[in-house]
Parts: C-alpha cells; sequence; structure tokens
C-alpha cells in the first residue's frame, strides 16, 4: 500500500505523451514503461520508502590523535575509541537553548556514537541545525572516552554515585559565549591495576561545512602515566621486588573540556584542563605482586645489573595513570609521617646477603611490640622457589598463613613443597614531579648503594634502610618523540639520619 500511495501522489505531477505506434500491444507496453520511469524520476527521495534524504541531517565524526606513531599505548586507545565514544553538543544560533537568564543548554547531551563502513562515527540521535538565511547551522562539539559507565566501574561504584557527573555552567552574553562543561568527581582507584586512560577532544563545526566531511576529532590524553624500573649491582646483597606504591598523588579532581591549557609551556594539551583547588585529595596508589602470573623481581648482580638491562617493576599492574600535579617531595625528616602528603616512591622489596640469609625485612622484625624499634609493616607472599611466581598473598597470625585477613580461611594456608613464604617491606624514596597532561614519566631506580627510607606508613617511618639510593628520570611525551629531558636524583644516608637530595 505505501508504494501505491507513493505512485498516486506522483501521478499527478506530469503530464505523459505517447507516441502512436502500429501494434496496439506493443503501445500498451510501452507506455506503461513510460509511466514507470516518469514515476521514478519524478518522486522525491522522501516519498521513496526506506531512503533517507539527499540532505541527510546526521553528523559524523572522524577521530585521530595528534603526533600519534606507533607507540603501543596509541595502537591501544585508537582500538579503544573503535567501540564508541560519548559527544555533548552545543548550538548558539537556536535562542531555544538559551534562557532568559543567559544560560546556555546543550543541544544534545553524552550521545554515544559508533563506527560504521565508512569508518566514521555517528548516531541518529547526533543531527545538524538548520542552516538557512544566516544561519550555518553551527555546533560546539566535546567528546571523552571511556564512557561514565565505564569510569564508575573502575572505581567500583554504579550509576546512583556521584562519581563523574557531568555539569554544564555554560551561558550566553551580548558580549561572548562562555563555554564551562565539566566531569566533576573524577576519582582514581587505589590499586595500579584498575587505572584507565582518560582521553577528551573539542572542535567547532558547521552544517554547511561539515555535512559531507564530517568533524575531525582530535582526541588527547589527559592523564600522566607514571612507571618504575629498577637495577642495581652490590657485592655484599640482593634485592627482590614484589609491588610497587606511589605516595600521594592527586586521586580526585574535576576535568573542564572547556578550559584552555597554558600553551605557553611545550607539551601541554591544547584541549581542556583539571580543576583541583589550592588541596587536591591526594592519597596512595599501589600494586602488590599477585597470583596472577606475576614473577618477583631479582637484583641479584647477574640480572637487571646495568641500566641498560633494568626491569619494570610495575609487574601485571601497568602503567600507573595519574592526575597531572606539581609535587613537592616528601619531608622525611621533619614530616616522617608525611601529613603534609608529600609525593614519594615506594617499593615492596627484600633483602638477602649472598648467601641468602635474609637482612630486610629485619630479621628481629617486629608485628606486635610498638616500643620495638624494628617494628615495621610487612607483606606475605607464597612463592613458587623454581620461577619465583608468586602464588598467593598471605596474612599472618600468630604461627599460621592465612589467605584472608580475617584469619577464618580453614585452619591456614597448607603450604606445598614447591612453595616458600616470603616476607616483603616497603623501602620509599621522597621525590619532587612535574607532571603534566600527555606525558609518560619512567623513574629507573638504582640499588646499587641502598634501598631508602621507611615509608611513612610504616610504624617508624623516615628511618634509613640502607644507605643511599640513585633515583633517574626520563621523560617522554605520550605521543611525539622524546623531549630529551633527562634528571639524575641521588639520595644519601648521612648519620643515619639525614637523607640529601642532589640534581
Amino acid at each position: 500500500m505505501a508504494d501505491e500511495n507513493a505512485f498516486g501522489r506522483c501521478r499527478s505531477r506530469f503530464i505523459i505523451y505517447i507516441p502512436l505506434l502500429v501494434n496496439k500491444k506493443t503501445l500498451i507496453y510501452l507506455a506503461i514503461l513510460s509511466l514507470h520511469a516518469v514515476v521514478m524520476s519524478s518522486c522525491s527521495q522522501d516519498d521513496m520508502p526506506g531512503r533517507q534524504s539527499a540532505a541527510d541531517d546526521i553528523i559524523s565524526f572522524q577521530v585521530s590523535l595528534p603526533g600519534v606513531n606507533s607507540r603501543s599505548a596509541d595502537k591501544d586507545i585508537l582500538g579503544a575509541l573503535a567501540s564508541g565514544f560519548d559527544v555533548t553538543a552545543f548550538c548558539t544560533e537556536d535562542e531555544s537553548y538559551i534562557s532568559d537568564a543567559g544560560t546556555l543548554d546543550e543541544y544534545f547531551s553524552e550521545q554515544r556514537v559508533t563506527r560504521y563502513g565508512d569508518g566514521k562515527f555517528r548516531s541518529e540521535s547526533c543531527r545538524w541545525p538548520g542552516n538557512k538565511d544566516d544561519k550555518e547551522g553551527r555546533l560546539k562539539f566535546y567528546a571523552f572516552y571511556p564512557s561514565r559507565v565505564d569510569l564508575r566501574q573502575s572505581v567500583d561504584e554504579d550509576e546512583s554515585s556521584t562519581r563523574f557527573v557531568l555539569a554544564n555552567h555554560s551561558s550566553v552574553s551580548t558580549s561572548a559565549i562562555t563555554y564551562d562543561y565539566r566531569l566533576e568527581n573524577f576519582k582514581i582507584n587505589k590499586d595500579i591495576s584498575r587505572h584507565v586512560d582518560f582521553v577528551a577532544a573539542s572542535a567547532d563545526g558547521t552544517k554547511s561545512d561539515n555535512i559531507y566531511s564530517g568533524v575531525n576529532l582530535d582526541f588527547q590524553h589527559q592523564m600522566t602515566r607514571v612507571a618504575l624500573r629498577a637495577w642495581g649491582t652490590n657485592a655484599s646483597y640482593n634485592v627482590e621486588i614484589a609491588g610497587v606504591r606511589i605516595g600521594c598523588p592527586v586521586i580526585e579532581g574535576t576535568f573542564s573540556f572547556s578550559a584552555v591549557p597554558d600553551a605557553s609551556e611545550e607539551g601541554d594539551n591544547s584541549v581542556g584542563g583539571w580543576i583541583l583547588g589550592e588541596s587536591p585529595e591526594r592519597n596512595c596508589v599501589e600494586y602488590i605482586f599477585r597470583e596472577s602470573g606475576d614473577v618477583v623481581i631479582p637484583i641479584d648482580g647477574h640480572s637487571n645489573n646495568s641500566e641498560n638491562t633494568a626491569s619494570s617493576i610495575m609487574g601485571n599492574g601497568g602503567w600507573s595513570m595519574v592526575i597531572p600535579y606539581n609535587h613537592k617531595a616528601w619531608n622525611h625528616h621533619d614530616d616522617a609521617p608525611n601529613t603534609l602528603k608529600g609525593m614519594y616512591f615506594s617499593v615492596l622489596l627484600r633483602i638477602t646477603d649472598k648467601s641468602g640469609i635474609r637482612l630486610y625485612p629485619y630479621p628481629g622484625y617486629s608485628a606486635l611490640d610498638d616500643s620495638d624499634e624494628q617494628k615495621m609493616t610487612v607483606i606475605y607472599l607464597a612463592v613458587e622457589k623454581a620461577s619465583g611466581r608468586v602464588m598467593k598473598r598471605l596474612y599472618k597470625s600468630g604461627n599460621r598463613y592465612y589467605t584472608d585477613t580475617d584469619f577464618i580461611a580453614g585452619s591456614g594456608y597448607v603450604l606445598p613443597a614447591t612453595q616458600e613464604i616470603r616476607e616483603y617491606g616497603w623501602a620509599a624514596l621522597p621525590i619532587a614531579t612535574d607532571w603534566k597532561a600527555g606525558y609518560e614519566y619512567t623513574y629507573l631506580l638504582d640499588y646499587s648503594k641502598g634501598v631508602g627510607v621507611h615509608d611513612p606508613d610504616d610504624p617508624n617511618p623516615g628511618t634509613p634502610i640502607l644507605n643511599e639510593v640513585t633515583v633517574s628520570t626520563t621523560t617522554k611525551d605520550l605521543w611525539k618523540d622524546p623531549v630529551g629531558e633527562h634528571k639524575v636524583i641521588e639520595l644519601t644516608v648521612i648519620d643515619n639520619s639525614t637523607i640529601i637530595i642532589g640534581k
């Protein structure tokens, strides 16, 4: 019936002149063909069932990362973006989105666009406004990935959470348009293995200019990536590593899509920025090796015995993704408990002499007596002897070890003959940082001379463990060539109480 109605509507739009032919059957046949041809050419596309107008208003997007190269991080995020991302748009040409008070509402908000066969991203809900008369169909776009659902899941919160809330404070006055679009209450998981990248893009487009070409979104990384590597040579002791901690990075903040970063410093992103206030929330993020394929890392003069052979000590936790910030170093001497939340790195490790006797955690460490100078936090891991593979994290109560902190898992952990229980303690290094969005920072720890001081969370924070340690920092831009910045920071223990930091 739909086709018949379309046919009927079109018939009245033309007059058919049929030539006189000798053969009657041929005459009728040609008349029907002519009528069909004219109907098909005379009907508008709006009349054709199942067809879209040639002036389709659906917005299409193209995706890029500026300066992208073959780095795995860029391949990962480009692959992830292929699953789709969220877009919000603002329209100042339509007064219905501007209130009497001057507030500017979203034209559409947080719409998921997905990739089509031509490589462009679209959604039926994202359509251009009109571009008649003096209007161009102009829109301002803000896009981000991952979704708020995924971001909330990364910190184990559901949709009722007040985390990752989109807030619009945009406005229009007689003199200016002010875009103010934010993702508020952003949070980072304490577990480094749960960290996620966060990218955002901003673009302007018009129906007149972009209806066929599409709108290009240059996504930019808004986090800072951090990793630690380690090596060392010492004639008297070996080091074995089983975890990392980044002490007191910013873990909460608000991301502003419309903020314009300070372009005076090379490497800063050109899209968006963080609103953190004077005292942003800071806390530790960490990764302790676990039964997911992690293998403890030896530094014994044979393995990882030079800067060139240094290993990542992040385990399967991968890169830490943190909010960029300029951190002051932990003052381990005057503020040992770290009430000011200074920056430090802490490494979970054990030290043995060359014969295998444990030196740290201290042989006489105490977990019960507060007066004991060797009281410290100790982490217990069941480790496969032959491979160094972590089999289970354990918790000690009396002379027994359990797999849960409540000590109720049966009668305790039954240790196979192929495994042994090893003790590990934290060794901290105070360090100042000036992290920027879109950069990765790789810190190279040299344990040839020492390992640092007791962690701020230890009962005796700031106390030197051995003599000295060297930390070198290699700073690279994530998506361009390395900037060539190289810092060496030496931490030297003097008189068993003071660490001197030199650059």
